[in-house]
């Protein structure tokens, strides 16, 4: 029966620690590989306490808490500067620097000598001893975890971390800091590895490095893999089966001499078989969705951008005014002294031949690229050189050529993303949400639905977005822009691709929202787009604007056209 239990047990200990590395890789898209690292500093924290303070359990967990969450931010500021493989070698490098330290600082961990005689948690008066009176203490600890994982994971918090996932230029581009999130959800993961730590520490009573090295690492990180990323309920799974399936070795009777290099093949051919053939795990990110008929917005009506207000001597002046902006790469110039403005309620058309630099100037206004010389101001504050998620925040919303849509999460949920200023992105907000938390994201689902309405994808909202046609995907990158309430909307080729008979109903769509106040500067190619839809239009050749005038004018001279079509 001992036996049984202690096999529940590792079930939860390694549940623990896959829902934990779940919010790194499967929310966040974070290719770490030192999970071990702070599930070590966890038991070391708590058993150092225990051994030579003579604090109790509790103190120990909060200890071992505190200390990874520490270690979290610490490294994960300058580990989070670089993505894709160069953070799993920065993440390689924590995990070896981790164990070197367990393993050489004699004086305090005792080396390859490990810590004994770790003292039996004492909870409340009661002594906990045997397996069967650790498993409750397992299962409850375990359940927390998860309990709190998943109410990180379903709050606006969780959305910004998918977004952060599938796109991180589009995420920055709808006024959210990847920075800080990507160091909050290493400090979360890293807190509850330290949980497990200290659990596994009053357990097993003995400690040393070799319980936490990078075998480990890729262990649990097979446990999210298996499970399925991106989905808690997964890392519950892939918990049970990796740690069941080399149990079977046992009645097997395998010499325990390879019995543990069986394990490590084992849990190889898994990760590659799952990697090659099953990405999304035994139970995927969406594989418990439920079916739901299409929603409606509130009132049955859509709340498009509000009406247009009457004009005011402030509302001639340009919202937005680039002056001298100059960007090179190297030999090349893309802007070269560039000056243009953007009158408030007004659409202006941006065009020129291909490599005028019109994409380039959407990326150093916005924030994307910085400018080598020359100026940006919106509202008559100077924004040059803001990073590209302040300067969302002020009120400056762009698209993308190609689109970057957050593909596996729903059309709703690439809109709710959008809203700004939700309070639910901060984390103590959205671990301890409450009533008022509710009622902000039901306000914020019905916009979004309302958005949704406006570009006729209502029927959609639960649909995931690589689902959608192109032109569907089209109509959503608009609506998730409209999200964000920005005044001015930076469109680059929004009817590119489009068949003609929806080009159409692109542009009555980019005409309600100059009709309701927004103003709009759209890159185009098409010149019946430009000449249908905007009421003025900027010529860039080189980098620089040398013609401004309406559409008619600008189309009518022949020595634009021959630049245009390089003749």
């Amino acid at each position: 029966m001992d036996y049984v239990v202690h096999v529940l047990i590792n079930i939860a200990l390694y549940a623990i620690l896959g829902v934990s590395f779940n919010l790194l890789l499967g929310y966040t898209g974070l290719f770490a590989v030192s999970h071990a690292a702070f599930f070590g500093i966890g038991a070391y924290a708590s058993a150092l306490l225990a051994l030579h303070a003579g604090l109790g359990f509790l103190w120990g967990m909060a200890l071992g808490i505190v200390v990874a969450g520490l270690v979290g931010a610490v490294i994960a500021l300058p580990a989070l500067r670089v993505s894709g493989d160069y953070l799993v070698i920065v993440s390689f490098g924590l995990q070896i620097i981790v164990f070197s330290v367990m393993l050489n600082w004699q004086d305090v961990t005792r080396g390859v000598a490990g810590l004994p005689g770790i003292p039996r948690p004492t909870l409340l008066g009661w002594k906990v001893n045997t397996p069967s009176e650790y498993l409750p203490l397992f299962l409850a600890v375990a359940a927390l975890c998860f309990l709190l994982a998943r109410r990180l994971t379903r709050s606006p918090f969780g959305r910004v971390l998918k977004a952060i996932r599938e796109d991180e230029v589009a995420t920055q581009a709808l006024g959210k800091n990847i920075t800080r999130f990507k160091v909050l959800v290493f400090v979360v993961a890293g807190a509850l590895a330290a949980v497990a730590g200290n659990l596994y520490a009053h357990y097993i009573t003995f400690i040393n490095p070799f319980s936490f090295t990078l075998e480990e690492s890729i262990f649990i990180m097979a446990v999210v893999i298996v499970g399925g990323a991106g989905n808690l309920w997964g890392s519950l799974l892939g918990a049970v089966v990796l740690v069941v399936m080399p149990e079977s070795l046992r009645f097997l009777q395998v010499p325990p001499t390879v019995s543990g290099a069986i394990r490590q093949l084992i849990y190889g051919v898994l990760l590659v078989l799952f990697m090659r053939f099953r990405p999304q795990g035994l139970w995927g990110e969406h594989a418990a969705r439920p079916a739901t008929g299409p929603p409606r917005p509130p009132g049955g009506t859509p709340a498009a951008p509000p009406a247009k207000p009457a004009r005011s001597p402030l509302s001639e002046q340009p919202l937005l005014e680039v002056s001298g902006l100059t960007k090179t790469f190297g030999g090349i110039r893309a802007l070269s002294n560039l000056s243009m403005v953007l009158p408030q309620g007004t659409i202006t058309g941006l065009i020129g031949p291909n490599g005028a630099g019109k994409t380039t100037a959407f990326n150093v206004i916005t924030g994307f690229l910085p400018a080598d010389a020359g100026v940006v101001h919106y509202r008559g504050v100077e924004i040059t050189g803001l990073a590209p998620y302040r300067v969302a925040r002020l009120g400056i919303a762009r698209s993308f050529q190609d689109l970057r849509l957050f593909q596996r999460m729903t059309v709703l949920d690439n809109v709710l993303v959008a809203r700004p200023e939700q309070s639910g992105e901060r984390l103590g907000r959205a671990l301890a949400a409450g009533a008022r938390g509710r009622r902000e994201e039901a306000v914020n689902r019905d916009a979004a639905l309302a958005y949704l309405d406006f570009v006729q994808l209502l029927p959609k909202a639960d649909e995931i977005a690589e689902n959608l046609s192109y032109a569907e995907q089209k109509l959503l990158a608009l609506a998730r822009l409209l999200a964000t309430e920005a005044e001015l909307l930076l469109l680059d080729e929004p009817t590119s691709g489009l068949a003609p008979t929806t080009v159409g109903d692109m542009l009555a769509l980019i005409r309600r929202l100059a009709d309701r106040g927004k103003t709009v500067c759209v890159i185009e190619h098409n010149l019946d787009v430009i000449k249908g839809l905007s009421e003025r239009v900027v010529f860039l050749d080189g980098g620089e604007a040398i013609a401004a005038g309406t559409p008619e004018t600008i189309m009518a001279d022949p020595r634009l056209a021959d630049l245009y079509f390089g003749r």
